[in-house]
């Protein structure tokens, strides 16, 4: 969009913001029957925020707007709806809110692409990028699956128009729905709750889902993907301080707890020695530390230290990583409850059930007293083990328990109580452990939308990179690759797991931050197209093992170390990506500010090609660069290279499942004699 364009659009929002619904069976689409609008403005360096409330006298029915628009990224809207019955007497049925409905005029003959990615579904392909064609009388529906924001498909879409488009960013951590439709003269875009149909009780309140738009220019959509990237990072992502939290490289034991059933306190004390010697900056308990003699998802609602496992608690185990210079991460999953834990056999009245599945219960977050219940055994947890990441996952659909607990006049509300006690919850942990890192996990990264993003980081967003991915051999690390890759492309920080310490491995998973516990020699995965939790036990070396290969773990954190100040910059994909096994992978990250950045590239190991053609980004073809290519974790000597010659690149790696990486800087002036 053109500058006037774009403050014209955000004029017109601001004073009219556009929605749909209907009242009482009426529909409204605009906001001319609503009365009483107040204004408040408050304006600071970096943005403007907007209060607006309109009142509909007739209902008693209330739609307070609050809309922040960021100075630096011009266009560009944040806006959040809330609903509130200020009558005496329950209001009409609300039905099918959106609160985003926009039309955009569009010439006849424009070309209209819609971007966006898969979601998190334990595939090699999650994340993968998707398109699609928008012809005239055409519609496009996304929304996830079961009630998780990122299962099945990422809330985040690039709309690519003629000349520029924009992005749309959804923050609802639920089941949320948007719809695209062409006609020959418009693009009418609605985005919302997938279902809404209820009424307010007097006094009663509820928010709908966060929307960002960004607009961009210019013809390359990876321009409004950087565009996302960037204002994520600046005004959304968490930080401690004025800091942005940066993803940590992290030792777990949980698969060696798969492969054996083993977890106990020495383990845990002998994978620290090797961790810290190694350089890794967290140690991760994950679900082996709680319960009785059940499995560990047996165990889901009985949040106590299994002191058969952990005689003393976890607290020697913190206590020793910290000394050791490192964070100490927890897993916790609050949301689930398995039939006959404590929770259930002591708090009934807190669980949401469904009469088809009678082994699993859902905790209403929704519910005050349930809410207050399980955010005191946290942060007890988090004070007296003395916790630095809090790792909260989910590996339940909550959207069917929602739907079974709405009446036919009340539907979306649980929903929504629940969405707002699990943002309580967290918040209210931050609030109260300023230092918290929240790791939101959701079997993988299946909840991952614009307010998550806001108060934790993905640092597992895929369980596809879990026991199972190893089935697939050589395939691993495709998948480590796609969705590394794919969700870079939206998303600036996450972590992920790797299983071997070859440069061609660790380097599929090391964007961002990543997890290593368990170590296979890289011919053991690409001799076998399939391999069996005994064949990985029987071949592999666990952290805590003493020749386990500390000195290689090292040097590949080394790399990661070198690499970790480009994460923030602009991600460009220099090559199509997919999950074919005969096919390359390439990505770039640039640091405008720094004049600089990284490429990788990996041949994979079906790959008939030695040889791959790119054309870097952000390079200058009138200046010179130092330049390394590093097949290995050894940094090969930096040549000077034109610009011109870097800008388009012949890479050549001549053995499949290896791996280059690329380093450039810019010749700085007073060095170019």
């Amino acid at each position: 969009m053109e500058q006037k364009k774009q403050d014209s659009w955000i004029k017109a929002e601001v004073e009219n913001p556009s929605l749909s619904f209907t009242l009482g069976g009426k529909p409204y689409q605009h906001l001319a029957p609503f009365l009483k609008r107040r204004l408040w403005r408050e304006e600071t360096t970096a943005s403007v925020v907007f209060k607006q409330i309109f009142t509909h006298p007739a209902s008693g029915l209330k739609l307070i707007f609050t809309s922040r628009t960021f100075t630096d990224f011009p266009g560009s809207l944040d806006r959040l709806l809330e609903v509130e019955n200020a009558g005496q007497t329950r209001t009409p049925l609300i039905e099918d809110i959106r609160p985003l409905d926009l039309f955009f005029p569009v010439e006849k003959g424009e070309k209209i692409i819609v971007h966006y990615a898969r979601g998190s579904q334990c595939e090699m392909d999650d994340f993968l990028p998707r398109q699609a064609n928008l012809p005239v009388n055409s519609s496009l529906v996304l929304k996830p699956d079961g009630g998780r924001s990122s299962n099945g498909v990422l809330p985040f879409l690039n709309v690519q128009r003629s000349t520029g488009g924009f992005i749309l960013g959804v923050g609802w951590s639920g089941q949320w729905k948007v719809q695209l439709v062409r006609s020959e003269s418009s693009l009418r875009i609605t985005a919302g709750m997938e279902t809404t149909r209820f009424f307010l009780y007097p006094g009663e309140k509820i928010r709908q889902p966060r929307f960002l738009l960004l607009p961009w220019d210019g013809h390359e959509p990876e321009t409004g993907n950087n565009l996302l990237r960037q204002i994520l990072l600046r005004y959304y992502l968490p930080r401690t301080g004025k800091r942005i939290v940066m993803p940590p490289a992290a030792c777990c034991l949980q698969w060696y707890f798969y492969l054996t059933g083993k977890a106990r306190e020495s383990l845990e004390l002998a994978a620290l020695e090797n961790a810290s010697r190694a350089g890794l900056d967290t140690h991760w308990i994950d679900a082996c530390w709680y319960g009785g003699s059940g499995q560990w998802w047996q165990e889901v609602g009985s949040w106590q230290v299994n002191r058969q496992k952990f005689p003393r608690g976890l607290k020697p185990i913190a206590d020793l990583t910290h000394r050791k210079g490192m964070k100490f991460l927890l897993w916790f999953e609050p949301e689930r409850v398995r039939k006959n834990s404590l929770l259930h056999r002591q708090h009934p009245q807190f669980l949401l059930s469904r009469k088809d599945d009678p082994d699993n219960f859902l905790l209403n977050l929704g519910e005050r007293e349930a809410l207050a219940f399980i955010r005191k055994i946290i942060s007890r947890h988090i004070s007296r083990v003395g916790l630095d990441i809090y790792r909260h996952d989910f590996n339940i659909n909550p959207l069917p328990y929602w739907q079974a607990a709405d009446a036919a006049n009340r539907q979306g509300i649980t929903e929504i109580r629940y969405i707002e006690g699990l943002y309580r919850l967290w918040d209210s942990l931050r609030e109260e452990f300023p230092h918290l890192l929240i790791d939101n996990c959701s079997s993988g990264g299946r909840r991952i939308d614009l307010e998550t993003l806001s108060r934790s980081l993905p640092l597992w967003p895929s369980d596809f990179l879990d026991i199972g991915g190893l089935s697939t051999g050589p395939g691993i690390f495709v998948g480590s690759q796609c969705l590394k890759a794919g969700l870079a492309r939206w998303v600036p920080l996450f972590g992920g797991g790797c299983w071997t310490l070859s440069p061609y491995g660790m380097r599929s998973a090391m964007m961002g931050g990543f997890t290593l516990g368990y170590h296979l020699e890289e011919k053991v995965l690409l001799q076998k197209k399939t391999l069996t939790w005994q064949e990985a036990l029987s071949s592999g070396k666990v952290i805590f093992d003493r020749d386990f290969p500390v000195e290689t773990l090292k040097a590949a954190v080394l790399e990661w170390k070198s690499l970790r100040p480009y994460f923030t910059g602009d991600f460009y994909l220099l090559m199509p990506l997919s999950a074919a096994f005969h096919d390359w992978c390439g990505w770039q990250f640039h640091r405008q500010d720094l004049h600089a950045g990284i490429a990788m590239f990996f041949r994979r190991h079906e790959s008939p090609f030695p040889q791959a053609e790119v054309r870097l980004k952000g390079i200058d073809p009138g200046k010179d660069y130092e330049v390394s290519l590093s097949p290995d974790y050894r940094e090969k000597p930096r040549k000077r290279v034109q610009g011109k010659n870097l800008a388009r690149l012949k890479v050549a790696i001549p053995a499949v499942s290896k791996s280059l990486l690329l380093r450039y800087a810019e010749v700085k002036p007073e060095e170019r004699r």
